[in-house]
């Protein structure tokens, strides 16, 4: 074989390895969902939730899982370091228990239009409804996903206060002491809490 035959097959072999390549990176950058994410989806089919309510419901944790962090720990609960966010299946009023568990209840702090004494409670809708972000370790946490009416439930230990703060780090708001709450507060200007 002549050297330049070596070189047109070198350059041969070389395209064939890019077009592998190419075509490994092309399939590695579609999105893929994780395993954990189907199989939260499929145990929240198993609770009754159509296709489309689970991808949906997906959609939003994984939006919250974006900006918050966390770990999906449910088909529509993520753990924090120190509280949980509950999601509400899209067109619903209030999280529900979605674990498939025969005869289990999760139990939910903020559940019922109020929080559990030790817990603030935030809830993206007024009224206490929508998804809820109960709050029982002394921290800052973030809402820079929520905006527009909204409402909390301050009923940590007597006479807590919570603080609110802009996207500037600036304090827009503190709480009376607990227990207090706003049925029909503003989440627009609010950041982040610390709770305590």
């Amino acid at each position: 074989m002549t050297s330049r035959s070596k070189a047109v097959r070198a350059i041969g072999i070389a395209l064939a390895g890019l077009s592998v390549l190419c075509g490994a990176t092309t399939a590695a950058a579609a999105p893929a969902q994780p395993a954990s994410a189907q199989r939260f989806e499929a145990q929240a089919r198993a609770a009754g939730l159509t296709a489309g309510q689970a991808s949906s419901l997906q959609e939003k944790v994984d939006s919250y899982l974006a900006t918050v962090g966390g770990t999906q720990v449910a088909p529509n609960r993520i753990q924090l370091a120190g509280a949980t966010v509950y999601v509400a299946v899209p067109g619903e009023e209030h999280p529900r228990d979605l674990t498939g568990t025969a005869g289990a209840v999760s139990y939910d702090p903020c559940a019922g239009g109020g929080a559990d004494y030790k817990h603030m409670c935030a809830y993206r809708g007024t009224w206490y409804t929508g998804d809820e972000v109960d709050m029982y370790n002394c921290a800052r946490y973030y809402f820079s996903t929520w905006s527009g009416p909204g409402s909390w439930d301050n009923n940590q230990t007597t006479g807590t206060v919570a603080r609110m703060y802009g996207a500037s780090g600036a304090w827009v708001f503190s709480t009376k002491p607990a227990h207090s709450s706003d049925p029909n507060g503003n989440w627009t200007p609010v950041h982040s809490i610390v709770n305590c």
